[in-house]
């Protein structure tokens, strides 16, 4: 009775995300559907060659999918800007992570419709999205999709929570359990983009997983 549920389940997210990849394409994203997470992770390693510089912003999907590990196993250069570094090396390896060949991200949410929307606090990883030099790659989850954008960007509002939680920040809505669109000053979302195409001569590509990844 299991695999017949979970054969079920992967038929109806198969047909969920095969849909929106369709939208998508409409679009102009360069998009697929890949079942699983190790999947996702063949479609990453299948856009990036061996040795390119790859910026990596704070991305739990990312991580998830085990795409630094194999980035950096076949001799890519990954960008990040957190772990044990300055403040100055930080903001340093923000820009570089922009600069570099390839911006490998997620995002907070993806509508039935395709849009793409993304909530920053830094804007870094926002302002890479909208202008960067090198192709951008979106690993999604189907937990991050949306039947509206109004729905898109509650659910993105909402992500903040659980990431603030997980970099130990003290804001009202992790102390609310819910967004109270505050203006205190340890707000977390400061800057939203809604990507309703790829940005003028950059190539972005959409690869939905299958399974629910990142926040």
């Amino acid at each position: 009775m299991e695999d017949a549920f979970s054969a079920a389940l992967a038929r109806a997210g198969s047909a969920v995300g095969g849909a929106v990849v369709e939208e998508l394409r409409k679009r102009g994203f360069d998009a697929l559907y890949a079942a699983t997470k190790e999947q996702a992770l063949a479609a990453v390693l299948d856009l990036i060659p061996a040795g390119a510089s790859v910026g990596v912003p704070g991305s739990v999907t990312v991580r998830e999918v085990g795409a630094m590990e194999a980035l950096r196993a076949r001799g890519c250069r990954v960008i990040q800007h957190w772990g044990d570094m300055s403040s100055q090396e930080r903001a340093q390896a923000r820009l570089d992570e922009n600069a570099a060949d390839f911006f490998l991200t997620s995002a907070n949410a993806l509508t039935q419709a395709g849009e793409i929307i993304s909530i920053d606090g830094m804007g870094n990883r926002v302002a890479a999205m909208a202008w960067g030099q090198g192709k951008l790659i979106f690993v999604i989850g189907l937990n991050k999709l949306a039947s509206t954008l109004e729905d898109g960007i509650r659910r993105a509002r909402s992500a903040v929570i659980p990431n603030a939680l997980r970099l130990g920040e003290e804001t009202p809505c992790t102390k609310a359990g819910r967004c109270v669109d505050c203006r205190a000053p340890s707000r977390a979302c400061r800057a939203m983009l809604i990507l309703e195409a790829p940005p003028r001569g950059r190539a972005v590509h959409v690869i939905i997983a299958g399974e629910g990844l990142g926040y």
